[in-house]
């Protein structure tokens, strides 16, 4: 088995936020990078995301923490790469 250099992230649109309980709003604003994902259900609209080895993980980052800050989401990191922790 080899690393794919793949990494999972994991969105949760705040239900009060911008987004509201909005899976595909939240689809819609990381579509841009190319991003595979899967939500949870309509009740608890948890995204897991796999994220490409050659992604820009930089803006990537930089949009979801933003997104945090504003109240978009949460977001956590379960399954990441060194190239993601250092971007």
């Amino acid at each position: 088995m080899e690393a794919s250099g793949n990494c999972t992230i994991r969105v949760l649109p705040v239900p009060d936020g911008p987004l509201g309980r909005s899976a595909h709003a939240v689809h819609e604003r990381l579509a841009p990078f190319g991003l595979g994902g899967e939500s949870f259900s309509p009740e608890l609209p948890l995204i897991a995301f796999t994220v490409p080895a050659d992604a820009d993980l930089r803006q990537m980052k930089t949009l979801l923490t933003r997104g945090q800050m504003d109240g978009w989401w949460h977001f956590e990191e379960p399954c990441v790469t060194d190239a993601w922790r250092n971007a």
